[in-house]
């Protein structure tokens, strides 16, 4: 069951949703239920003709496909089971977005970052034209791909690809390097983002101009590019090893950001794993880092832990046609632990307002028929949620 709940003022003011598909009256928000059976979903793309591309897990998250459904009367349900695009023998897909006349797609099972060429219609098949391949050392915790696409400022025909090169460790200064190849060559460090400037003017894409754009930071899935050019990432904190369960961590999760204009001139420091926010006491821990524009907190709840939001996922700025309260702030998914349902009391879906640094869950922890809702996608005046735990995907538009 999903609960919208909210936290403030009316103006960000309290909605829910009871079952999967059910709104309780005078909700301003309709959920439906897009498709569900599912293995692993994950990220989206709206493809030209109004059908949903999804990343998937099939076989366990063994494999990877991207399938595409069809919603022929934009009911919020697809027409029937996706058919795929692309196919891959290793898995899960993850980080999958359009690149201009691209796609970009994410595998974490082989940890690659692979240009996928669309076909002439968009029921074609995909077609891989360059891959970034990274080669992690053994052990490294943190080595999950994250994505986030913008045009190159004054270049024509060129995009910056930024991707997390996320931490060896919980909560330790990676002394190891990454070696990256494929369509580009270098050696990277950890606990950083790094960009590398896609060329799209001739037959085939290339990569050139790589360069770190942020250090301090450990484990970054969920990136987005304002329509300024401006970069907004929320960073995984440090997790409590103690507790065997990540609870209770000493480290509060973030949202951060970089100014457009100092991607790639500067390389701030966001603090890992000596400079953050106290979980719970939002006491300031070392000094010299960029602080977070928010550390998330447990909301009010009337118990003594409070409703809690760990482990940023996916992320998707607010959707334009959204009603006011909802429509100018980020959308953030929480994996929480690593369960399914009442016992994950870490899985909300936050939104919030980084004018105000004000924040709600948009969809509450602890629910019955939530595991991870990772995948956001904002299209139009509707935002799709992908459910990694559950393998359902939502539309939810606002109510007319």
């Amino acid at each position: 069951m999903f609960r919208f709940l909210s936290h403030g003022t009316a103006s960000l003011a309290a909605c829910a949703i009871a079952g999967a598909v059910t709104l309780t009256p005078g909700a301003p928000f309709r959920l439906t239920t897009f498709t569900s059976g599912l293995e692993y979903p994950d990220q989206m793309i709206l493809l030209t003709d109004g059908s949903l591309a999804i990343a998937t897990g099939p076989n366990g998250g063994t494999t990877g496909a991207v399938l595409r459904f069809i919603d022929s009367n934009g009911d919020g349900v697809a027409d029937g089971p996706g058919t795929p695009l692309y196919q891959t023998p290793t898995g899960p897909l993850t980080g999958f977005q359009q690149i201009g006349k691209y796609f970009v797609l994410g595998n974490y099972g082989d940890h690659t970052i692979t240009l996928l060429a669309p076909g002439a219609t968009p029921d074609a098949q995909l077609n891989p034209v360059g891959t970034l391949q990274f080669s992690y050392p053994e052990p490294y915790e943190h080595d999950s791909i994250g994505i986030a696409i913008r045009p190159t400022p004054a270049v024509t025909g060129s995009l910056d690809l930024v991707f997390n090169v996320g931490s060896a460790t919980n909560d330790q200064p990676t002394t190891v390097q990454v070696q990256l190849s494929g369509m580009i060559t270098a050696t990277l460090d950890g606990d950083s983002l790094y960009a590398v400037s896609i060329n799209e003017n001739g037959p085939l894409p290339t990569a050139y101009n790589l360069r770190k754009v942020a250090a301090g930071i450990r484990n970054v899935a969920g990136m987005q590019f304002d329509a300024s050019g401006n970069l907004w990432f929320a960073d995984n904190a440090i997790d409590n090893a103690q507790s065997g369960t990540g609870d209770e961590p000493p480290q509060a999760d973030e949202l951060n950001f970089i100014a457009a204009q100092d991607i790639g001139t500067t390389v701030p420091n966001f603090g890992f794993p000596t400079c953050y926010i106290q979980y719970r006491t939002g006491i300031p821990v070392g000094s010299g880092c960029v602080q977070p524009v928010i550390a998330f907190q447990p909301l009010p709840n009337g118990t003594q832990l409070g409703s809690e939001s760990e482990g940023p996922a996916g992320m998707a700025l607010a959707p334009a046609g959204f009603p006011s309260g909802f429509n100018r702030g980020i959308f953030i998914g929480f994996y929480g632990k690593h369960v399914n349902g009442t016992s994950n009391e870490e899985n909300a879906v936050v939104y919030c307002d980084p004018r105000t640094g004000r924040y709600l869950h948009f969809v509450e922890n602890s629910q019955p028929d939530v595991g991870h809702l990772d995948g956001l996608l904002a299209a139009g005046n509707a935002l799709y949620m992908s459910d990694f735990g559950t393998g359902n995907v939502y539309r939810v538009v606002p109510r007319r």
